[in-house]
């Protein structure tokens, strides 16, 4: 059985966000919308993000082009335990110029992170601003 090819950052995170919005109409599933929308957002600044030159984690006088993120990340491997999250918030801070998309993102991550470890029962109006959030940087990114 042939493997399918690999989606495109863009087309994976298009992906996440049509299912973002079918499961916000699903009643008491606020959190998965949140968990939806910040996992659809990271496709996105992963689409802006990569391909790219970045200074090597091991090496920063080294500029190397990196094909995509998860090679970046493999990268850092080197120099201890990598923690993707942090690793790509650290790329969209210092490499993603529009402070919007930037705020946007970190919220995204921290609701997220809220609605799956610390409280389920985010309610509609944390729901609605995430659903913002994404909307503002699938829009960004599209129009890049």
């Amino acid at each position: 059985m042939a493997t399918p090819p690999r989606a495109s950052c863009l087309d994976h995170a298009l992906h996440n966000f049509n299912a973002c919005n079918k499961v916000k109409e699903i009643e008491k599933c606020d959190d998965w919308t949140i968990t939806i929308a910040f996992y659809s957002s990271l496709k996105f600044v992963e689409e802006l993000l990569f391909p790219a030159d970045y200074p090597h984690p091991c090496n920063e006088v080294n500029i190397t082009e990196f094909e995509n993120f998860h090679r970046y990340v493999s990268a850092h491997g080197r120099i201890g335990r990598p923690n993707p999250h942090k690793i790509l918030s650290e790329l969209v801070e210092n490499y993603i110029e529009d402070d919007d998309v930037v705020n946007y993102y970190e919220d995204l991550k921290t609701a997220c992170y809220n609605a799956r470890y610390i409280n389920y029962n985010v309610g509609e109006q944390r729901k609605q601003m995430s659903l913002e959030a994404l909307e503002y940087i699938k829009n960004f990114v599209v129009s890049k």
